[in-house]
């Protein structure tokens, strides 16, 4: 009995040994493992490339695509547009020799017609969409213009002769009249302008026609047999009812 007591105690002291290992053991804290590195966010950047010749993103059902323009497609005036009227003055000659100005205000259209001798002739209509159309004593004239001259013909008591006149630059006056008070007492006559600064006209002194002299432009006069003769510039307007 005496010989097993050390090897009991051996035993004992094994087994104490063993319980207490395995109660350290639990005891201690477990390591977590470690973790990794989160990614970063991808960015537009990082996007890859979209493939060249990629198609445009189709329309969703029901959507239309916006209208396109047609090839050579013009805009067309509508029904009822206005006439494109003109403010503009033509100076030239009929092929007869004779001399001939038309000026136009806002459509509206007067013409003067002289041989610088005896015969005149005062026409008076419309200049619109490209168009003379004037009227006189037994006269009639009809033409077309532009930005640079006007062509037409002129008719009179049935002898009708052609014509070309230039268009003038800027605003001064081509043609000019005797007042109405003159007119009214008997007095008329014309005269016309031309660019180069030449005159030509006729004028009506005691019941007959005679070349008119040279009118002054800045005061509108000339003298005729001593006395004054006012004329004013001709400012075209519609005739009632046009």
């Amino acid at each position: 009995m005496k010989r097993m007591t050390p090897l009991l105690t051996l035993v004992t002291g094994a087994g104490m040994a063993a319980v207490l290992f395995a109660m350290s053991a639990q005891a201690a804290p477990t390591s977590a493992p470690p973790k990794a590195d989160a990614a970063p966010p991808a960015s537009a950047a990082d996007a890859p490339p979209a493939p060249s010749g990629s198609q445009p993103p189709e329309l969703s059902p029901g959507a239309s695509a916006p209208p396109s323009a047609e090839p050579g497609a013009t805009d067309v005036p509508a029904a009822g547009t206005p006439e494109q009227k003109v403010d503009a003055s033509w100076t030239g000659r009929l092929n007869n020799g004779a001399s001939i100005a038309i000026t136009s205000r806002d459509g509206a259209a007067e013409a003067y017609v002289c041989d610088g001798k005896d015969m005149e002739l005062w026409l008076r209509g419309t200049a619109a969409d490209g168009k003379l159309a004037l009227d006189g004593k037994n006269a009639k004239l009809t033409g077309t213009f532009d930005g640079s001259e006007a062509t037409g013909k002129l008719t009179i008591g049935g002898e009708t002769t052609t014509f070309t006149a230039k268009a003038t630059a800027g605003t001064a006056p081509v043609v000019y009249r005797a007042t109405p008070q003159l007119r009214d007492a008997g007095v008329d006559g014309g005269w016309i302008l031309r660019p180069d600064g030449t005159q030509i006209g006729v004028l009506t002194w005691n019941g007959r026609p005679i070349p008119a002299p040279p009118l002054d432009p800045a005061f509108g006069t000339t003298i005729v047999e001593g006395l004054t003769v006012t004329a004013r510039p001709v400012i075209p307007a519609p005739e009632p009812g046009r």
